[in-house]
C-alpha cells in the first residue's frame, strides 16, 4: 500500500491468499513434524484426537471429554468429533478452515474459538443451541447471519474481519440478548451502523474502533452512550454512572433546545453532580463530628466522675474542634491555620509548666522527708521488730517512687 493506492477487491484477495499460503505451510510443518512419512496436510482423525487429549490432560473415553484443543495444528477441515458429545469449549484457532462444520452432535457446545481461520460465513451452528460465546476474530466474514440459532449468545468477537456497511450487521437483530460485541478493525464506514448497535437492548460492551464509521459520527462517544442505554464499556474505557448522566443531558439539550446546546446542559449537569458530592462529603463531616463530640462528652463524664483533670491532649482537641464550628475558624475564615497552630502549642506549653512545676513540689518534698527523719535505734522489743502494719490508703515507698516517677514519663511523653 506504500507503492501507491490498492482497491479494496484487492487488498482482500492478497490478504487471502497470504493466509491460505500460510495456513498451507503450517499444515505442511506440522504434518511433517509429527508424521514424515505422511502425505498431504494433517487431517482430524481418532487417532489424533485421542492423542490431544492425552496430550492436554483430558480422557480417553471421548464422551466424557469438556474441553477439546485442535488450534495451530494446520487443520483444513472440522470432522470426526462426533463422538465427543460432552465438549463445552472447543478452541480450533489458528488453524486453515474455511468453514464451520462437524459441529452438528456437540449440543453441549458453549463457547467456540476459532478466530485466526479462513472462515467466510457464521453457518453449522444449527445444533448448539446452548453456545453463549462465539469467538471468529481475524477471518473473512462479510455478514453477521445465522444468529437467529443460537438464542442464548451473549459475547460474540468478530474484529479484522470484512464487516462494511449497517446491512452487513442486522443479523445481530436476531441476538437481542448479545451482551458483548467486538466488531473492531473491520471496514464499517456506515453511520447506520449505530441505529442496528441502538437495536440491542442489553449491549453493554462494546468495541468499534478501528473503523472509518468512527470518524464519521460527530459526537462519536457521546453520542454511542447515549443511544445504547445499557453500555458500561466502550472502546478503550468504561462508561461510569456520571458519565451516562451527562451525556444524556447533552443529547437532551441537543435535541430539544437546539443544535450545540448540549454542550451546556451537560456543564450544568456535571456542576450538579459536583454539588451533590460537596453535600455528601459535608454531611459525611458533620456525621464524624457529631460522633467525636458524643464520644468526648462521654469521656469528660467518666474523668468528672473519677476526679481526674483535663488532658493536655483534650485540650489541643477542644482547640482543634473550636475551630471547626460552624461559626469557628475553619468555616468563617477569620482565624488562618496558623492561629489554630498557636492556640494548640499555648495549650501543650501549659500542660509543660503544670508538669514543671508538680515534678520540683515532688522533689521539695522528698528532700524535705529526709531531712526530717532521725536514724532509727534498732531495739530488740516486739514492736520494734514488727511494726504494726499500715492503713491501705497510706502509700507504699515502690508506689511512692512510681508516683515520683510518672511525672517524669508525662513530661517526656509531652517532649
Amino acid at each position: 500500500e506504500a507503492d501507491g493506492p490498492l482497491t479494496v477487491i484487492e487488498t482482500r484477495a492478497e490478504a487471502r491468499l497470504r493466509r491460505l499460503t500460510c495456513a498451507r505451510l503450517l499444515q505442511v510443518m506440522v504434518r511433517a513434524e509429527h508424521d514424515p512419512e505422511a502425505d498431504g496436510p494433517p487431517r482430524i482423525t481418532t487417532k489424533e484426537l485421542r492423542a490431544l487429549c492425552k496430550e492436554h490432560g483430558g480422557y480417553h473415553t471421548p464422551g466424557i471429554n469438556d474441553k477439546l484443543y485442535l488450534h495451530y495444528k494446520g487443520y483444513s477441515k472440522i470432522e470426526n468429533l462426533d463422538e465427543y458429545t460432552g465438549v463445552r469449549a472447543l478452541w480450533l484457532e489458528g488453524n486453515g478452515f474455511s468453514r464451520l462444520e462437524g459441529l452438528e452432535k456437540l449440543g453441549e457446545l458453549r463457547c467456540l474459538y476459532a478466530h485466526q481461520n479462513c472462515i467466510l460465513r457464521i453457518e453449522g451452528l444449527a445444533q448448539c443451541a446452548k453456545l453463549t460465546t462465539l469467538q471468529l476474530s481475524n477471518n473473512f466474514i462479510r455478514r453477521v447471519d445465522g444468529l437467529h440459532l443460537l438464542p442464548n449468545l451473549q459475547t460474540l468477537q468478530i474484529s479484522h474481519n470484512s464487516l462494511a456497511t449497517a446491512g452487513d450487521l442486522l443479523g445481530l437483530l436476531h441476538a437481542p440478548q448479545l451482551s458483548v460485541l467486538d466488531l473492531s478493525h473491520n471496514r464499517i464506514d456506515d453511520p447506520g451502523a449505530v441505529s442496528v448497535l441502538e437495536a440491542l437492548p442489553q449491549l453493554a460492551v462494546l468495541q468499534l474502533h478501528g473503523n472509518p464509521v468512527v470518524n464519521k459520527i460527530e459526537q462519536y462517544r457521546r453520542t454511542l452512550v447515549s443511544r445504547c442505554r445499557a453500555l458500561t464499556y466502550l472502546d478503550d474505557r468504561p462508561v461510569f454512572p456520571e458519565d451516562r448522566l451527562a451525556t444524556e443531558a447533552w443529547a437532551w439539550g441537543e435535541a430539544e433546545l437546539g443544535k450545540g446546546r448540549g454542550l451546556e446542559c451537560e456543564r450544568e449537569e456535571r456542576a450538579r453532580q459536583r454539588e451533590e458530592r460537596d453535600q455528601s462529603q459535608r454531611r459525611n463531616i458533620e456525621y464524624m463530628r457529631q460522633v467525636t463530640d458524643d464520644a468526648k462528652a462521654r469521656a469528660a463524664a467518666r474523668h468528672t466522675a473519677a476526679g481526674l483533670p483535663t488532658s493536655a491532649h483534650a485540650a489541643v482537641v477542644d482547640a482543634a474542634a473550636a475551630a471547626a464550628e460552624p461559626g469557628g475558624a475553619a468555616t468563617a475564615g477569620e482565624h488562618s491555620s496558623q492561629q489554630l497552630y498557636s492556640r494548640a502549642l499555648a495549650a501543650v506549653e501549659a500542660k509543660r509548666r503544670e508538669l514543671q512545676e508538680r515534678q520540683q513540689q515532688r522533689k521539695a518534698a522528698a528532700s524535705d522527708s529526709d531531712a526530717s527523719v532521725p536514724l532509727a535505734v534498732v531495739t530488740a522489743s516486739p514492736a520494734a521488730a514488727f511494726p504494726a502494719a499500715q492503713p491501705e490508703s497510706a502509700p507504699r515507698p515502690q508506689e511512692e517512687e512510681i508516683q515520683a516517677g510518672a511525672g517524669d514519663d508525662d513530661l517526656d511523653a509531652l517532649d
